[in-house]
């Protein structure tokens, strides 16, 4: 068994992210013919009103889903089954849902109530098995897939994960064999392909490795894990130059990966190249810090303080789009907290010179109940416009004095000067040399 660390990263992700392939989705919307699996009774007895009802629900909770809103999407799947309770595709769905959100037990219970409605449809066998995958429960998911296996001998996708199990107990030899009949059942399964080739090398056959995650890549140009599994190959190979090129080809398809970064950085540090390698571990360091974020998030959806702390992390970065969302979400689930958020997004307007909508957060945080800070950068809104008055006396109330007070201090005296009220002029520059004595303490 090879001993690069490489190697024992992506096995982890083999078996939790079922090698980044979307064919391997635990809930899909087809059955394995390709046909609509929905088995609910409106559509047995041809209610065609109540079908369209449970067509339109569909279609809202996978938009929920889309928008990132779960509770609203089982809610939604939660009146389809209030209405038809034997619909299989339903708590496929919801059980989905509910897995995504780490919430297992009520995922478990939703797969294997598809499974009960519906027990001919290997599909739902299929989505648990994957799921026990996922959740290190090995043994019982080859005992779901043998049985979706047992019901539709080609079914590709449940080859294709029975060989993910196996792979995950090392037992290579069963898992080539799954994957040679994935393969064979749909020659054009590229999830299966780059599977065959990391279990081949595994096993040390780095030919046939290479020609699987060719052939996966032939299948699917974009497939960002057969590149990565193929960095690998060539990473152990010492072919660092090919290493980076992989890693880049992953990396444009997608961004924020950071296996991809990590990979690298080591083939760069490898040819010599610490400049490069210093960036992507710069990089590595921003994503690292973003799924830590976004797990905070994930464990606490209903707190304002993770949305605002991802938003600034997203601002560092320059994602203006995302980091504004991420404030909207948290003055929305926290709308008595909203201080924070309002404060926030009022900070990151004023780094952008946008005033008005600077002003307008500042006004409801100072609504809201903010004091000291929602008047120092009310201060700051009003100073950007030039309203040197209204600028002067937030900062005032705010008990501000600093070298920014100190230059609207100074700012307003050359508008008194111009105007020719030389008694407030005086007054005022006097008032900037005081806070600010090394600027404008001059004679």
């Amino acid at each position: 068994m090879r001993g690069c660390q490489w190697v024992s990263m992506i096995a982890i992700a083999l078996m939790l992210a079922g090698c980044g392939g979307s064919e391997n989705s635990p809930v899909s919307r087809t059955d394995p013919a390709g046909q609509d699996s929905a088995t609910g009774s409106a559509r047995e007895v041809g209610v065609d009103t109540t079908a369209k009802a449970t067509d339109r629900l569909f279609d809202q909770a996978r938009a929920r889903i889309a928008a990132g809103d779960a509770k609203a999407a089982v809610e939604l799947l939660s009146q389809v089954l209030g209405n038809d309770p034997d619909n299989a595709r339903a708590y496929a769905l919801r059980a989905d849902v509910y897995a995504r959100r780490r919430l297992d037990a009520n995922a478990l219970a939703d797969f294997s109530a598809a499974v009960r409605v519906d027990p001919k449809n290997p599909r739902w066998l299929n989505s648990r098995g994957y799921f026990l995958i996922t959740r290190g429960r090995r043994v019982e998911a080859l005992r779901d897939l043998d049985a979706a296996i047992a019901l539709k001998a080609d079914y590709a996708e449940a080859l294709n994960n029975r060989g993910l199990a196996h792979v995950g107990a090392q037992d290579y030899k069963r898992a080539i064999a799954d994957f040679d009949a994935a393969v064979a059942a749909r020659p054009k399964f590229s999830d299966a392909w780059n599977n065959r080739g990391f279990a081949y090398f595994r096993s040390n056959d780095d030919a046939q490795a290479l020609a699987d995650f060719n052939q996966a890549l032939k299948c699917n140009p974009g497939f960002v894990m057969a590149y990565n599994n193929r960095a690998l190959l060539r990473m152990d190979r010492k072919e660092y130059r090919k290493a980076v090129a992989d890693c880049t080809e992953a990396i444009k398809r997608e961004t924020d990966n950071p296996r991809f970064y990590h990979l690298r950085r080591e083939a760069y540090r490898k040819l010599g190249k610490s400049k490069e390698a210093l960036a992507d571990g710069m990089r590595l360091i921003w994503l690292l810090k973003h799924e830590q974020l976004s797990r905070r998030i994930a464990d606490a959806p209903g707190k304002a303080e993770g949305y605002i702390q991802r938003a600034d992390h997203l601002a560092i970065d320059g994602r203006s789009g995302a980091a504004l969302a991420d404030y909207e979400r948290a003055i929305a689930v926290e709308p008595a907290k909203s201080v924070t958020a309002y404060l926030a997004r009022a900070e990151y307007w004023i780094a952008r010179q946008q005033w008005d909508r600077a002003l307008t957060d500042c006004e409801a945080g100072v609504k809201a109940g903010a004091k000291q800070r929602g008047w120092s950068l009310r201060g700051e809104a009003w100073r950007g416009k030039g309203e040197w008055d209204k600028a002067i006396a937030d900062f005032v109330r705010a008990r501000r004095f600093d070298d920014v007070v100190a230059e609207t201090y100074a700012r307003r005296g050359e508008v008194h000067r111009k105007a020719g009220r030389e008694q407030a002029a005086v007054a005022d520059f006097k008032r900037a040399a005081e806070l600010d004595p090394q600027r404008f303490g001059g004679p």
